[in-house]
């Protein structure tokens, strides 16, 4: 489930989900608030570029929301459960709670599970496609 070449790898680790060996993220910590979230351009390893287009993770937006769902439910039942007689104010708190604290956390994770719904693991090497267009590419760049 969670070996080289499956989402959950790339997912789990932070990786790149292409090659599963490069960097995701400019800071692998989500809790540093000054870089959280903050995307490499490329993958250091394969160098493909994690952004396809530009606002491509703003559909992160929907996994986090789940994310977050998750969670309130989580904790809603875990205290309905273990203090059935529990007054409005401790869930609130506590739900509140759970979401600063696991926000930041939840906002990387959204963004890994988001790039590894729509990009598959293809190894280090590139791809003939893939080849060609960095040839277009540099074709191009050398023309202007």
């Amino acid at each position: 489930m969670f070996k080289k070449g499956s989402k959950a790898y790339s997912i789990a680790h932070k990786k790149c989900p292409f090659c599963h060996e490069g960097a995701f993220f400019v800071d692998d910590n989500a809790y540093n608030l000054s870089k959280a979230g903050d995307l490499l351009d490329e993958c250091p390893v394969c160098h493909r570029k994690y952004e396809p287009e530009p606002g491509f993770y703003y559909g992160g937006m929907y996994v986090s929301y789940a994310l977050a769902v998750a969670l309130f439910v989580t904790i809603y039942v875990a205290v309905q459960v273990l203090y059935p007689e529990s007054p409005l104010w401790l869930y609130v708190v506590l739900i509140l709670g759970g979401l600063v604290v696991f926000g930041p956390w939840m906002y990387a994770l959204s963004k890994m599970i988001w790039a590894n719904l729509f990009f598959k693991y293809t190894g280090v090497e590139l791809t003939p496609a893939e080849r060609e267009k960095a040839a277009q590419r540099a074709a191009r760049r050398t023309a202007q």
